[in-house]
């Protein structure tokens, strides 16, 4: 694919599992869903995913350096290990997903629902949240520096075990003092 190619839900190139998923990469793919799709050491650098449903999709060390996810279904998806640097994620449904030792340094989310999902280890200097429900996510040893929310809904969402809301008000206190 090249880059800045329209990518639609009947162009995608992410096989379906296999019963054999060790044929994909000499990594081993955990066992899930079988209508889970994976994509497992796939370069993808600047595709364009546009009106795609990938829900319970795996992106396992793949490259996905600036590509563009918009009005898309992501939700439960798992992206581990992978490169996303300056992605750029807009109107998705990203509920329940799960990343793991991303890389999304630059990276922009606008209108995303990212309710309930799990951030661990992961590079997020200079990510831009704007609009998103980020209600009952939860983030673990992330690299935040830099990082700016704008109109986010924190309600019941953690970083690093403590409670969003608790840090607002402590940080709230410090500025009225």
């Amino acid at each position: 694919m090249t880059e800045k190619q329209n990518t639609r839900q009947d162009e995608i190139v992410i096989p379906e599992k296999t019963e054999n998923p060790e044929q994909l990469s000499q990594e081993t793919v955990p066992e899930s869903d079988e209508n889970q799709k994976y994509a497992v050491q796939q370069d993808l650098k600047g595709v364009v995913f546009d009106e795609v449903d990938l829900d319970c999709a795996v992106f396992h060390s793949s490259n996905l350096y600036c590509v563009a996810i918009s009005q898309s279904n992501f939700s439960e998806c798992r992206i581990e290990e992978s490169a996303m640097e300056n992605a750029q994620f807009r109107n998705l449904g990203m509920k329940h997903a799960s990343y793991q030792a991303a890389d999304l340094q630059g990276a922009v989310f606008t209108d995303v629902n990212l309710f309930g999902s799990t951030i661990k280890h992961s590079g997020m200097q200079n990510t831009r949240f704007s609009n998103l429900d980020l209600s009952g996510s939860e983030y673990q040893n992330c690299s935040l520096e830099g990082a700016h929310f704008n109109h986010c809904d924190w309600e019941e969402a953690t970083i690093d075990g403590i409670p969003v809301r608790d840090m607002i008000a402590a940080y709230m206190e410090v500025q009225n003092s």
